[in-house]
């Protein structure tokens, strides 16, 4: 059986906080926001939630995502990360929130 606390889940070899934020999410449907690489460098580069660590960052996203979007965020802002806010070459022409984005080297009408 699978745990449905945070720190019961912590507590198993090999379950960090990430992966115990997306268990608790996607299994048992709490609200929460798992920071992987691409939800760090999102919430960073877009001013939507800035931190130092992957825990500041989601402490920020808690506070400003609803509940009623934290399943759905996790989701939403990893696929931003991964094919518009890429690390390397941004798909900034692309992106749907590039007015009120924070990132200074935007790729806008830029040669990639």
């Amino acid at each position: 059986m699978v745990p449905k606390d945070r720190q019961s889940l912590e507590a198993l070899p090999g379950v960090g906080r990430k992966t115990a934020n997306v268990v608790m999410n996607e299994a048992f449907g709490k609200a929460t926001i798992a920071v992987d690489t691409h939800i760090f460098r999102v919430g960073n580069r877009t001013g939507l939630a800035p931190g130092k660590t992957p825990s500041e960052v989601e402490h920020q996203l808690l506070r400003r995502v609803p509940d009623k979007w934290k399943k759905g965020a996790h989701h939403w802002l990893i696929l931003h990360g991964r094919y518009i806010c890429k690390a390397r070459n941004p798909v900034c022409d692309a992106c749907l929130i590039s007015d009120f984005c924070c990132y200074n080297s935007k790729n806008i009408g830029k040669k990639l």
